[in-house]
């Protein structure tokens, strides 16, 4: 694999998986399940040479399909919790182990609602991602691993993945990860993909979709199978239907980071972009998380502040909504908030926050007068963006 190649690929393993562990550990905190010695959870040995082979995620599920017949998925997934946070080779390539998990919780529970319930949001919620993606091949195409369903059978399961009963969170990670299964069994066919996210029912679902649908094609940018145009860091996105523009945005400046392009540069791609340069912006805060995840929060908001105007709200709104996402409460979002210079940005990022909080994450006012006092550095100012 080239340089360049290896760069994109790494830069994007980051932004997936985030930095540190997503069920609430740092790094080098004991966060060791209760297994017995005759335990039967993957070696971190077996899981690197699993993430190396040709055919990693079969490996991965072979792994896992054996430990989840003495453990529960919370144990496998308490189980990477615990890798993640004292392993920095786990912390950064965790996401696709959890997709194993994912994948064959589905087999074992047999329903998308059944493998949602006792998954989690741990390294960017993979388990709910590999729950979807086994729906979607089902048994028969799992069994012949060369074929993938056609777009007339990714429509008509799409269709039906998705419970629109399930919490607005939960129903996100369900659409968001059909998005990236519904990419991979199209052959990375953009237009196809996209015509199979437009058969769900409401704006809402097509628009979680393509969000997966981009993030997959930019994830794989780094093995030649993605949709760019050398020479346009803007491309696909300033080529598609103006439909689709906003979520392919929101993808775009990962694919920009791995070109190296730095964060100034970034932006003033990003102010090419016309009615859709928010959504650009917001995409480089949701970059620059990652800087806050390893304890940086400063370099984070450095960068949000080369921009002016909505765009510097845009990235910051880009931050925070990954920090939230990443543990589903303000732990790594508030301190955040706190490293702008300026009262300003620091009132406008914990409004963003807390305002996230509250609407995706049903958050009541007393949760997040909690959230407050527990995790922000200036816990007054924060109290203070929540009474506004």
């Amino acid at each position: 694999m080239s340089a360049r190649r290896y760069t994109v690929r790494r830069v994007l393993l980051l932004v997936v998986a985030g930095l540190f562990s997503l069920a609430g550990g740092a790094a080098g905190q004991d966060t060791r399940p209760n297994l017995d010695a005759t335990s039967a959870m993957p070696t971190p040995e077996a899981l690197k040479a699993c993430l190396v082979g040709e055919r990693s995620a079969e490996c991965l599920d072979r792994l896992f399909r054996s430990a989840l017949k003495q453990h529960s998925t919370r144990e496998a997934l308490e189980w990477v919790a615990h890798l993640e946070a004292t392993d920095a080779d786990l912390r950064r390539d965790c996401h696709p182990i959890v997709h194993s998990i994912g994948r064959e919780t589905f087999v074992q529970k047999g329903t998308i609602h059944d493998a949602f319930a006792v998954c989690d949001q741990t390294c960017h919620s993979g388990c709910y991602h590999g729950s979807v993606e086994r729906f979607l091949r089902g048994d028969e195409l799992y069994a012949q691993s060369n074929r993938h369903p056609s777009p007339y059978e990714l429509q008509q399961k799409a269709i039906s993945a998705c419970d629109p009963n399930t919490p607005l969170r939960v129903r996100y990670q369900c659409l968001h990860g059909l998005g990236h299964a519904i990419m991979f069994f199209s052959g990375y066919n953009l237009a196809s993909a996209l015509g199979v996210c437009d058969a769900l029912a409401d704006d809402w679902s097509q628009n979680s979709c393509y969000g997966g649908v981009f993030m997959e094609n930019v994830v794989n940018s780094a093995e030649g199978k993605a949709n760019f145009v050398s020479g346009d860091p803007l491309a696909p996105c300033d080529r598609i239907d103006v439909k689709y523009r906003s979520e392919c945005y929101g993808m775009q400046t990962s694919y920009m980071t791995g070109l190296g392009l730095s964060a100034e540069q970034i932006l003033a791609e990003c102010d090419k972009a016309g009615e859709f340069r928010g959504p650009c912006a917001q995409s480089v805060g949701r970059d620059l998380s990652n800087y806050s995840r390893s304890g940086d929060h400063r370099a984070a908001a450095t960068s949000c502040e080369l921009a002016t105007g909505d765009l510097r709200r845009a990235c910051v709104r880009g931050a925070t909504y990954a920090l939230v996402d990443s543990t589903w409460d303000g732990r790594y979002a508030l301190p955040f908030c706190t490293a702008f210079k300026s009262a300003v940005d620091q009132d406008a990022c914990f409004a963003e926050s807390l305002q996230y909080l509250r609407g995706t994450f049903e958050k009541t006012s007393v949760d997040l007068a909690q959230e407050c006092s527990r995790y922000a550095p200036a816990p007054e100012r924060c109290l203070s963006a929540l009474n506004r």
